[in-house]
C-alpha cells in the first residue's frame, strides 16, 4: 500500500539493478530498441523478470497509442490475461480520490481548504486536528497516523476492535477513532498515510449521504467512461482475473496466493483498493496529462491542476502533490504514483517534457517486479 519511492532508485541504473539476489538477473536493464514494438518489449520485460503477467499502456500527446497485456493470471494452472483483465492498482488509486474531490470542488460542494471541523460536527475531534484540511489529508501532511504497515492494514481489527457494520459505518468508526487521539506527528510534516484518504472518503460520505464508492462511480468512472473499474480484487468475482503473487519458488517463479490471503478491508478503497483494465487506467492518466499540460478538457483545469502543485518536499528534492508525486529524474520533472500491497504492483508516470505517459501493472509484488516497473518507465519515457 505504501507508495514506492522511485526517488533514489530511478536516478541511477546501478542503484536500480543492485538489489537483493541481483545474481538471479543480469546486471543490465532491458532496453527499448528503436522501431521495436511495445508488445516485443513487454514480452522481454515479462520473461526477464519472470512476471506472471504484465500490462503496459503508452500515451503519446492526445491518445493512447499502445495497450499490451501478456502472461497468465496465475503461474499454476493459469489462463491467458487479455486487454479486459482487471489489475489492482494499489495506491495509484489515491489520484482517483483526489480527482473525485477536485470534481466536487469544481461544482462548488467542497474546497481544498475545507476543514475536519467543518464537516464532522458530531465528533470529539482533538484540538490539534480540528483545522486539518482536505488538502493536508490528500498531501500526507495532516499528522494522521499512517496505517501503512502489514499490521495496520491487514490486522486493523486488532487495532480498532469495534470496527463493524457496512463500509460507510466502518469508515466513520475508523475516522472517529483517529480524530479523537492526539496526533503523533506535527501538522504540516510529511508522513505517508493511507488513513488520510480513508478520512477524506468519510468526509464526502458525511456531506453527501452516499458511499465513497457510489460517488466515485457516478462522478468519476461514469464521467471518464471507465467501465471496468471496481473495488477490491477482481479475482474474488471472476477466477480468470489476475491472481496475486507475493513470493517466488527456487526457480524464481511466482507462488499464487489463496483468495483469502492478505485481503484488504474495504474501508481502504479510497486509499488504494481499485481494480481496472490497463486501457481504463491509461484513459484516466491521459485526462490528467491533458490537465497538467493545460490542454482542452471538459474540466476546469485551474482547479484540477492543484493536484499537481507541490505541497511539501521529500527526499532528494522530490515533492508531494495531491494524490500525485513530483519526481525529478536526471533533471526532468515527472509526475506519477506507484502502488503495491506486496502481491501486485502498478505505476503511472507522466513526462510533460515529451508529452508522454505510461502505465504499468503486474500481478506480483516483490522487489523484482519493482525493478521491472522502473525499467519500463525509464525506457518508455526516455528518462
Amino acid at each position: 500500500m505504501k507508495a514506492f519511492k522511485i526517488l533514489n532508485l530511478i536516478l541511477s541504473l546501478t542503484i536500480i539493478i543492485s538489489c537483493q539476489n541481483k545474481s538471479s538477473f543480469e546486471e543490465t536493464r532491458i532496453n527499448y530498441q528503436a522501431n521495436e514494438s511495445i508488445e516485443s518489449f513487454a514480452t522481454k520485460i515479462k520473461d526477464y523478470y519472470k512476471l506472471p503477467g504484465i500490462a503496459i499502456a503508452r500515451i503519446n500527446k492526445d491518445s493512447i497509442t499502445d495497450v499490451i497485456v501478456k502472461g497468465k493470471n496465475r503461474t499454476i494452472n493459469g489462463v491467458d490475461l487479455n486487454v479486459n483483465s482487471k489489475f489492482q492498482i494499489g495506491s495509484c488509486g489515491k489520484s482517483l480520490t483526489s480527482f473525485l474531490v477536485a470534481t466536487l470542488i469544481e461544482h462548488g460542494f467542497i474546497k481544498w481548504d475545507t476543514k475536519l471541523c467543518d464537516v464532522f460536527k458530531d465528533l470529539n475531534i482533538h484540538p490539534d486536528l480540528k483545522n486539518v484540511s482536505v488538502k493536508q489529508l490528500l498531501s500526507h501532511t495532516a499528522s494522521i497516523r499512517e496505517f501503512t504497515s502489514d499490521e495496520e492494514v491487514f490486522d486493523i481489527h486488532s487495532i480498532i476492535p469495534q470496527l463493524e457494520g457496512n463500509t460507510c459505518q466502518k469508515r466513520k468508526i475508523f475516522t472517529k477513532w483517529n480524530l479523537e487521539q492526539k496526533p503523533i506527528f506535527k501538522v504540516g510534516e510529511y508522513h505517508y498515510s493511507n488513513a488520510g484518504y480513508i478520512i477524506v472518503a468519510t468526509m464526502l460520505e458525511e456531506m453527501f449521504g452516499m458511499s465513497y464508492e457510489s460517488l466515485m462511480k457516478k462522478i468519476v468512472f461514469d464521467a471518464l467512461d471507465i467501465d471496468s473499474a471496481e473495488f477490491g480484487y477482481s479475482l474474488t468475482q471472476d477466477v480468470s482475473q489476475p491472481c496475486r503473487h507475493r513470493y517466488r519458488d527456487q526457480n524464481k517463479i511466482g507462488i499464487p496466493l489463496k483468495e483469502n490471503e492478505r485481503v484488504i478491508d474495504d474501508i481502504f478503497n479510497s486509499a488504494g483498493n481499485i481494480s481496472l483494465s490497463i486501457k481504463d487506467f491509461a484513459k484516466f492518466v491521459l485526462i490528467n496529462k491533458k490537465i497538467l499540460k493545460g490542454e482542452e478538457t471538459p474540466f476546469d483545469n485551474a482547479i484540477f491542476k492543484e493536484m499537481f502543485e507541490p505541497v511539501t518536499k521529500i527526499e532528494n528534492g522530490n515533492e508531494i502533490g495531491l494524490g500525485w508525486q513530483i519526481i525529478y529524474v536526471n533533471g526532468i520533472k515527472t509526475y506519477g504514483h506507484s502502488g503495491s500491497d506486496k502481491t501486485i504492483r502498478a505505476a503511472m508516470s507522466i513526462n510533460p517534457q515529451t508529452n508522454q505517459a505510461v502505465v504499468f501493472a503486474t500481478n506480483i509484488g516483490d522487489e523484482f517486479s519493482e525493478i521491472a516497473m522502473l525499467n519500463v518507465i525509464l525506457e518508455l519515457l526516455n528518462l
